[in-house]
């Protein structure tokens, strides 16, 4: 083997090695580019993501207070629409009730009323009576007249002191003070005409 043969092989095998260790640095150089830019994307993923779910937290809140306040508005809408309904449901049941209370207050009126003429007749029936029980002053005096004894001089043709008279004498008088009694049978609207008349 020449010398020739050898520089040549040597300068080859420098040539290979020169352009290896240059494809070396050269790979080693992409794979750190690549690194960077692989940590270079993934910061400015996740600055993306931060702000798009700060964002969606924002816009989240926003529908939560809107959905709400439609809420709030479908419940008072619900519930005005709820107390009309109710209203015109009850006005017809109210109304009667309100006729039927001033029925009632005038049957109740009448009713007092009636009751306080009965009561009037009743007292006016209830003094007649016992005006129809006491006698009368005639009565009293006849009845004194025969209540008290006899002198003891004066006797009847007989010889016998004056006897009192018997009942019959005061009966005429008596009948003379009390109204005509009404027949038997007669019933009692014909005795009592004051609670006809009263009511």
């Amino acid at each position: 083997m020449s010398f020739s043969t050898v520089i040549i092989i040597s300068l080859a095998a420098g040539v290979i090695l020169i352009i290896g260790g240059g494809l070396m640095m050269y790979m080693a150089n992409l794979v750190k580019s690549a690194y960077e830019i692989k940590v270079q994307i993934n910061s400015e993923v996740e600055d993306r993501l931060n702000k798009m779910g700060d964002e969606l937290d924002k816009k989240s809140k926003w529908i939560k207070r809107d959905l709400l306040e439609e809420i709030e508005r479908i419940k008072s809408n619900m519930n005005a629409e709820a107390q009309t309904k109710v209203a015109e449901l009850t006005q017809p049941f109210t109304a009667r009730l309100d006729a039927l209370e001033a029925a009632l207050k005038a049957e109740r009126v009448e009713w007092v009323k009636a009751v306080d003429s009965d009561r009037a007749a009743i007292t006016n029936l209830d003094n007649r009576l016992k005006s129809l029980g006491k006698p009368g002053p005639a009565a009293r005096k006849g009845d004194d007249k025969d209540a008290a004894p006899a002198p003891a001089g004066e006797t009847t043709p007989a010889g016998e002191s004056e006897a009192p008279k018997p009942a019959a004498a005061a009966a005429p008088q008596a009948a003379t003070n009390k109204p005509a009694m009404p027949p038997q049978g007669s019933g009692a609207a014909a005795w009592l005409p004051e609670l006809g008349n009263g009511r």
